[in-house]
């Protein structure tokens, strides 16, 4: 999406009398204006970007949430795939969007009008890295407690520290193998512990993607550190520049006025010089003269 042509707007004016001198002023802003409508481009793009990743981020959500409730294998089955499709795409637009609006951060230098934009930009991806993490964290607690409603049919007398070891830990299949092999209870058990594994390795993924995250949300929080570290290191190295800049001149300054002085002592030296040839000419020419008068 442009940002040009974002509301359709036209730079063309009807009454304008001389339509040369006209494309000559639009050439003249556009040469100090290009800089800034390629970095509003780049911030559309991003807050695309943005705003498919909120979807992303809600359509994780819903699955989900259609997971948690779904009876149907095929469906689980079709609906777990599709949670997966779209953890995946989340993972790798979050990628791209890291690397774009820290470009735009670094693009943006000390301009305000950047500066702001490019903010805005972080801002909004940092609030939906947290909703998102804010999802998955409800998602593994309602994760654990439907493995545990399973465990507790196979053993309804275990313990809490039980119940975390079973859903954590796949030695906890040992158990629900000693259950199976009771034949009154073997089909239950048989179900519980698919139920429980099912769990289990969904509770895998939840910890990578909710590291992940993590991960991605101290970044993102960093980026203006590292920028702001940047740019005082080019206000330093700008500030030697403009000290070398002043004792540079500072020594041109003196170098001109000794040669201001040599001048002035040249010209002395001359005046003088001409002073005792004149007087010697007075001295001796002076004499013979009135002498052959």
């Amino acid at each position: 999406m442009s940002y040009n042509n974002q509301y359709g707007y036209d730079n063309s004016n009807p009454y304008q009398e001389n339509p040369y001198q006209e494309n000559h002023e639009l050439n003249d802003y556009n040469d100090g204006g290009d800089d800034f409508v390629n970095f509003m481009n780049n911030i559309a793009s991003i807050n695309n970007d943005l705003d498919n990743y909120n979807q992303l981020v809600e359509l994780i959500e819903f699955n989900q949430r259609k997971l948690l409730t779904e009876v149907n294998e095929d469906q689980e089955l079709a609906t777990r795939k599709q949670l997966d499709s779209l953890v995946a795409q989340a993972s790798s637009l979050q990628q791209t969007l890291k690397s774009k609006i820290k470009d735009a951060q670094a693009t943006a230098g000390n301009d305000s009008a950047k500066k702001a934009q490019a903010e805005n930009s972080r801002q909004r991806f940092l609030k939906y890295i947290q909703d998102y993490r804010v999802i998955e964290a409800n998602y593994r607690e309602e994760n654990k407690q439907q493995a545990a409603r399973q465990y507790k049919i196979v053993r309804p007398d275990a313990t809490d520290a039980e119940v975390d070891d079973a859903i954590n830990d796949v030695g906890g299949q040992q158990i629900f193998s000693q259950a199976i092999m009771n034949a009154s209870r073997r089909g239950e058990a048989k179900t519980a512990l698919a139920e429980v594994q099912s769990r289990h390795k969904e509770l895998q993924k939840l910890e990578k993607t909710m590291a992940e995250l993590t991960q991605l949300f101290h970044d993102m929080e960093e980026i203006v550190a590292q920028q702001n570290v940047q740019v005082e290191n080019i206000d330093t190295e700008i500030e030697g520049a403009q000290k070398d800049i002043e004792m540079g001149l500072g020594h041109t300054d003196k170098a001109v006025e000794s040669a201001r002085k040599a001048r002035r002592k040249k010209c002395w030296c001359y005046s003088i010089l001409a002073l005792i040839i004149i007087i010697i000419i007075v001295v001796i020419v002076v004499p013979i003269a009135t002498h052959f008068s």
